[in-house]
């Protein structure tokens, strides 16, 4: 077997806080070799074999104040290089293991016509049977099984070293000893590699068997406190206890709904109301009623004359008629049409377009959201582990989303409205209706009328009384005014559309109980599109209630 290292590695600190302190780490892994990393929790170990693995951003390093030196061999494919067992079962939830597999071995090439071959013979490296293991899936894998299978997967692209993560954690120990033994087999007759990590002593020294050359213990020290890791430290325990009360979920949501979904609708509303406006605009400056008048007027004028007069309407009279209601149309007409303008647009946005478009966006950024954080914590027990603590999983989850999805809701909808509403203020006049100062007065008389609740003043007698009187017709008029006045019927529709948008996510991720993480993608789409078509149908329901007030 050759000695020629496979990679040669070495890590220095390059501040205080590097979490192995002021010491050079450094080691080979040759072929069939064995590299433990050794230290207690937080020492570095995982971030340096990651790092290894080529699965740690340079970022994260510079953050943690180290500098690494990573040499492989140059005549190892960078596909080859280096692989991981992760802790948990990692396999693609939607394929079988045999699937898994076949994905690795078409990765690399493999030709499709071996490649059930191979599987069988992956599968027994591993201590699997292809008959009774391949096709299940891996949410019906014990723990060792998983383990095993996710090994497979890495050697199904020839990998030359697998960074081991805890191989043995949640194992039987007379599964981990099974699986320590097809290690150094693997060792032995292959010539893998590992990198390992792992707190059990006995199972790991097993790996290290003495028989296999190349074993190497890597020890990372704790570092000498300083001032500054002791300032770190501090920060660290302020931000300690952060989401364990209400009011931290609660800004949490209402970061994350506002200002990550406010992007996205100020570009929507502002590409909608610069359509829009220029559509409507081009669609004022084609009507032309002049002519149609005139031509009435020519038709009509003609028997009044000779009606009022007695005598035939000459070509003078007629002129002169048609001079003067065509003065009055040219100045009354172009008025009237930004009249139209700014009220059509004003009520559009207002009433209809701005808590429509909005919430239908919201699906998707919120809806979606939340789903996929319910579904998930149903998938991985979390909620199971809320009930055992005795917490409320719906008072965890849905009170603070809920709380933070009112509040952002219509307070997105309001500046996407505005904002369309401005684009639409810039585009009139770049048509030449009306003017901007116009266009604001009669926007704001439009969106702002007066709210005479005449349900009470219709009724006088119920004014003196009315916290002792039972509810009347007059009491539902006002009723149907005040929520339809625009600004209230405008925050009551945004704030309906999210109750609506968050309670669906909530049902469709919390009535499946047994979901597992292959599942959380259609419970979000289910989240979804059920909350977009309710959202629909709750806007016709209040086009109803707005034309139940005339």
């Amino acid at each position: 077997m050759s000695e020629k290292p496979l990679v040669s590695f070495a890590a220095s600190p390059t501040g205080p806080q590097c979490p192995f302190g002021n010491v050079l780490v450094e080691f080979q892994v040759v072929p069939g070799g064995c590299v433990w990393l050794q230290g207690n929790s937080g020492r570095g170990k995982t971030t340096l074999a990651m790092y290894l693995c080529n699965l740690l951003p340079q970022r994260t390093l510079q953050k943690l104040q180290i500098a690494v030196d990573c040499q492989w061999d140059p005549s190892l494919k960078l596909s080859e290089r280096c692989g991981v067992l992760f802790q948990q079962t990692t396999l693609l939830d939607e394929l079988t293991v045999a699937g898994n597999l076949a994905a690795a071995l078409d990765a690399v090439g493999y030709p499709a016509e071996d490649r059930e071959l191979r599987v069988k013979q992956l599968l027994d490296l591993v201590g699997l049977e292809f008959h009774r293991d391949a096709g299940k899936r891996p949410t019906e894998l014990s723990g060792g099984m998983g383990r095993r299978a996710s090994l497979a997967l890495q050697l199904a692209q020839k990998k030359h070293v697998i960074f081991l993560d805890e191989p043995f954690a949640g194992l039987d120990y007379e599964v981990a000893v099974s699986i320590a033994k097809e290690l150094v087999h693997l060792r032995k007759t292959q010539g893998t590699a590992f990198v390992l990590i792992s707190h059990e002593y006995d199972l790991a020294k097993q790996v290290l068997h003495k028989d296999c050359p190349g074993n190497v213990i890597v020890k990372l020290e704790e570092p000498v406190s300083s001032s500054s890791q002791l300032e770190h430290h501090q920060h660290w325990k302020s931000n300690l206890y952060f989401g364990t009360h209400f009011i931290n979920r609660f800004w949490e949501k209402l970061l994350d709904y506002f200002f990550w979904s406010l992007p996205l609708i100020l570009l929507a509303f502002a590409a909608c109301g610069l359509a829009i406006s220029m559509l409507t605009c081009d669609t004022l400056q084609r009507i032309d009623v002049v002519e149609p008048v005139l031509k009435i007027v020519d038709k009509e004028i003609r028997p009044m004359i000779k009606l009022l007069t007695g005598e035939e309407a000459t070509s003078f009279h007629l002129l002169g008629v048609k001079m003067k209601v065509s003065s009055m149309l040219r100045r009354t007409i172009p008025p009237a049409k930004a009249t139209l303008y700014a009220m059509g647009l004003a009520k559009l946005f207002v009433l209809e377009i701005g808590p429509l478009l909005t919430a239908l966006l919201l699906c998707g950024r919120i809806g979606g959201s939340y789903a996929g954080k319910v579904a998930t914590m149903q998938a991985t027990s979390q909620n199971k582990l809320l009930l055992t603590l005795g917490i409320s999983p719906v008072a965890w989850s849905l009170y603070p989303a809920a709380c933070a999805g009112v509040l952002a809701g219509p307070l997105l909808t309001a500046m996407g409205t505005l904002l369309a509403l401005y684009a639409a203020s810039r585009v009139g006049p770049l048509y030449g209706i009306g003017t901007t100062a116009d266009y604001w007065k009669q926007a704001r008389s439009t969106i702002f009328p007066e709210l005479r609740l005449r349900g009470l003043m219709e009724d006088e007698a119920a004014i003196s009384d009315y916290f002792q009187t039972t509810f009347s017709d007059s009491y539902y008029d006002t009723l149907i005014e005040f929520v339809t006045y625009p600004p209230i019927y405008h925050v009551v529709k945004a704030v309906s559309f999210m109750v609506i948008i968050l309670g669906v996510a909530e049902v469709c991720a919390r009535s499946r109980s047994n979901v597992t993480p292959r599942g959380v993608p259609s419970v979000i789409t289910q989240a979804v599109v059920t909350s977009g078509l309710l959202v629909i149908l709750a806007d016709w329901g209040f086009s109803q209630l707005w034309l139940k007030r005339y």
